[in-house]
């Protein structure tokens, strides 16, 4: 059975960071759009990525990335590291609820935070992040290759 795909609603919508976390091109326009209903992206306090929080009446936008390996996850989990755990959520794509996944908070965010936009990032910190995103990427997916061979 497949893995449920995973709703991303921060950095790995981004072309560039997904490619080097699954070691491969990931068209980012191909993916599916949906929407995280009853949930917002805020700042994750103190860093320049976000968290997905609960807020009634919100709704926050992502895209759904599939078909995932358990190499690709073990990758994602080990990129995400110890301040998101993988979830079960419901999303929509096209006005239907989907079974997904998505990298949660461990701590308490308010949803009241400043709220986080992927453009923002883009334009104000993805050039300081990538190399080292890269850089990681790389040896998470060295690592896992040789624990999950």
């Amino acid at each position: 059975m497949p893995a449920m795909p995973l709703f991303a609603y921060g950095t790995l919508q981004d072309e560039d960071v997904l490619a080097a976390l699954l070691g491969r091109p990931a068209a980012i326009a191909t993916l599916p759009l949906a929407i995280a209903t009853g949930f917002k992206a805020v700042a994750y306090p103190g860093r320049v990525y976000p968290a997905l929080v609960p807020c009634p009446g919100a709704a926050a936008p992502g895209r759904l990335i599939a078909p995932l390996t358990p190499l690709d996850l073990a990758v994602l989990d080990g990129f995400e590291g110890e301040e998101y755990r993988r979830a079960a959520l419901t999303v929509q794509r096209d006005g239907v609820d989907i079974p997904a996944q998505a990298y949660l908070p461990v701590i308490d965010i308010p949803a009241d935070g400043p709220a986080w936009s992927l453009p923002h990032w883009l334009a104000h910190h993805k050039a300081g992040m990538l190399a080292g995103e890269t850089g990681t990427a790389r040896d998470l997916r060295q690592r896992f290759s040789a624990l999950l061979a």
